[in-house]
């Protein structure tokens, strides 16, 4: 029983006029009896899981054995993610949807890491109606549907936009409605960029009355609080825990159990506790550093606690840096302040966290700032008000981006202030084109759009599914590939198609690579192709050494996230077995293979390659395979190629310690924090002045290349 049911209402009375909590009388006005379920991890096309889900379609009244009450049939389904096995593609999101064909409830569905990694279905998810987050209103409770896996990537993530939606739509609902949430990475889990990435999200959530979470990923059903929120794992529906959970509002008491698909009946107890009125964490505002403010030296720190402390108030800065505040003032209006040392951190992004406990609970709050000593090479930061996976591009003192949100967006590249934007309606993950006057960028809705210099649309075409390919020039086409697994080549002027290859047997995200008479794309079929850039006629293809070494499940190996590059007549391209292969470009002969590698970069003269390496390194090779030099650089498995600009090369690591090597011998140059402990999934982009990357936590950041 959560702590929540043993307080008695006259006690929530007292707690609130003492400015303690949010607590009030336990009871949620207007909320009615009621039932659902939560289904998770089917990974279709698993026969059993069309069983199970076959079981719940004719679910009528239930008996909830664990605590000796019968409740009314399902008013609808919350599936929690891993819909699919392997993406939505070749029908698999067909099939899925055709196991809740007679389901007589509704269905409200939430896209889990299998879902989105090779062949997201956000957009089928769109074609089907659904936004991929979205909430509902049901028996006066509030629901919210969040999308934590990252578009095109397994990690999860809570994206900059999201956020943003939530606050609004939570903003509506007030401190009294019940608010339950369902999204598929348990929160708190290790597969986030860091603490940070949960904490933000529990922020928004705790200032309402959020009264359940419910996350799927684990395939196990257990109850684990997480920041002060009750938080149950909903099983799989398939495997050796087959099942789902059924959750009941009766009386104001909200119970979980799970049922295994072999029992008659709900067997395991997973949580009972009545509902409050409102929310009862305090209202804790952190008064400096305001989010995203810049601190030169010291960080000054002031935090309205909204309630008594009962233990030391205590900050931490990226987990590294902690300390104690002083407290001042009584009741809700104490106040904690202090001041941290920054000297011993990188200048850029970071993130603070305040905890303490009161009336023996556990309070944390936190936020994000940047730390700019006078040596800092921050030449500006831009927010977008996104998440965003996409490399800048640059041309004539203007750079332009994209993100999660769809919007195409213009900026100043030397002062970083906003010239233009173009939503599209979709999101893009795909960096845009700048050619002959023209920026060409696809979207997540198929939508290919060609517009001036100034934001002025051109032409549009529109494929036949996602692109989330970065479109390369080949003469006078543009070439992208397609999740629909069709590489397309568009006419650059006009928009006119001018031919499709239709070899692949899966989906296509990686950016080609255009070489001589050439076009080389990644495929996630296992294979690498090379085909002719005038006519897209399939030259050769060649299954990539990472999946010739897999034991099983091959496909899930294969070349289909990272670009191939060509140096000197030698075509490489690393899979997702982190082997790099080598082929001779012109046959597709077999010219040698490496291990660990996720990315390549090729230098700007086309001789050498640099290697983004799961064991942290940059490693610096020739096009025979032989290394030239490595270095540790702190990267990871992220598919994001090392970028060479004049004679230095560029990495990021994957919560954003940017860092300069040079070129020759691979000597550390410098480092900067581009992001407060969250993903960087951009490559880094160069003018002749500055470097430039996007962040998950919504923001550009430009560093200069010579301060001064």
């Amino acid at each position: 029983m959560s702590c929540l049911a043993i307080v008695g209402r006259h006690a929530g009375r007292l707690a609130l006029a003492a400015g303690l909590f949010w607590v009030g009388e336990i009871g949620a006005a207007g909320v009615e009896d009621f039932t659902f379920v939560q289904a998770s991890d089917m990974h279709t096309p698993m026969a059993q899981s069309a069983a199970t889900i076959a079981r719940i379609t004719n679910l009528t009244q239930i008996d909830l054995a664990p605590f000796a009450i019968r409740v009314a049939q399902p008013s609808f389904v919350l599936a929690t993610g891993d819909l699919t096995e392997f993406g939505g593609g070749n029908g698999w999101w067909q099939e899925y949807l055709s196991y809740w064909k007679h389901c007589p409830f509704p269905v409200h569905h939430e896209l889990g890491n299998h879902d989105n990694t090779w062949h997201a279905n956000i957009n089928p998810l769109r074609v089907a109606g659904q936004k991929p987050y979205y909430s509902f209103d049901s028996h006066g409770c509030h629901f919210v549907g969040l999308m934590t896996p990252t578009p095109q990537d397994p990690r999860p993530s809570v994206s900059e936009e999201q956020l943003i939606w939530l606050e609004a739509d939570l903003k509506k609902t007030g401190d009294q409605t019940p608010v339950l949430v369902f999204f598929h990475h348990p929160l708190g889990g290790s597969e986030f960029a860091s603490r940070y990435d949960s904490d933000r999200l529990l922020d928004v959530l705790r200032r309402h009355n959020t009264v359940l979470l419910m996350a799927g990923h684990s395939h196990g059903y257990v109850s684990r609080p997480i920041g002060g929120l009750d938080q149950i794992t909903g099983g799989s529906t398939f495997g050796p825990n087959a099942g789902f959970s059924v959750i009941s509002v009766k009386d104001n008491w909200l119970r979980a159990a799970y049922w295994k698909f072999a029992d008659a009946a709900p067997g395991f107890r997973l949580l009972e506790k009545e509902i409050p009125e409102r929310a009862w964490y305090p209202r804790v505002e952190i008064v400096s550093p305001h989010v995203r403010g810049v601190s030169k030296s010291d960080l000054r720190i002031e935090v309205r606690l909204g309630a008594a402390p009962d233990t030391n108030v205590l900050f931490t800065v990226d987990d590294e840096i902690k300390g104690e505040l002083a407290v001042a003032g009584k009741g809700s209006r104490c106040r904690a302040t202090g001041r941290a040392d920054l000297s011993g951190l990188l200048p850029g992004a970071h993130y603070l966290r305040i905890d303490f406990t009161s009336q023996g609970r556990a309070i944390s709050r936190s936020t994000h700032f940047y730390y700019e000593p006078k040596d800092s090479r921050a030449a500006w930061h831009a927010y977008l008000g996104a998440s965003s996976k996409v490399s800048p591009v640059l041309q004539d003192r203007v750079m332009y981006v994209a993100a999660h949100d769809g919007v195409l967006r213009a900026f100043d590249a030397a002062t970083g202030k906003p010239r233009w934007s173009v939503p599209t309606g979709a999101e893009i993950l795909g960096s845009p084109l700048v050619r002959a006057g023209r920026i060409f960028v696809g979207n997540g809705a198929g939508l290919v759009l060609a517009c001036d210099l100034k934001g002025k649309q051109r032409w549009s075409f529109q494929a036949g599914e996602a692109v989330y390919s970065a479109p390369v020039a080949a003469g006078s086409n543009l070439v992208f590939g397609c999740n629909n697994g069709v590489l397309y080549a568009v006419n650059a002027e006009t928009g006119t198609l001018a031919w499709t290859n239709n070899d692949a047997g899966y989906a296509i995200e990686s950016q080609p690579c255009v070489w001589r008479d050439k076009v080389f794309y990644g495929a996630w079929d296992q294979h690498l192709r090379c085909v002719d850039a005038a006519t897209g006629k399939l030259v050769w293809k060649k299954v990539t050494e990472g999946v010739l070494k897999a034991k099983a499940a091959q496909r899930y190996y294969s070349p289909g996230d990272a670009a191939p590059v060509v140096a000197e007549g030698t075509v490489m391209i690393a899979d997702r077995n982190f082997m790099l292969t080598l082929f001779d470009a012109e046959t597709g002969a077999p010219a040698g293979a490496l291990p660990k590698v996720a990315a390549t970069g090729l230098s700007q003269d086309g001789k050498f390659v640099y290697l983004r390496r799961t064991d942290g390194f940059l490693t610096k090779i020739d096009h025979t395979g032989k290394e030239l030099w490595s270095v540790p650089a702190g990267l990871n498995s992220i598919p994001v190629a090392p970028t060479e600009h004049q004679g230095k090369v560029y990495v990021c690591g994957p919560t954003g310690i940017v860092a300069a090597f040079a070129g020759e011998d691979g000597k550390r140059l410098w480092q900067y924090s581009a992001a407060p402990k969250l993903f960087v999934m951009s490559a880094v982009a160069c003018d002749a002045e500055r470097a430039y990357l996007t962040g998950f936590d919504g923001g550009v950041t430009a560093l200069k290349l010579a301060p001064k």
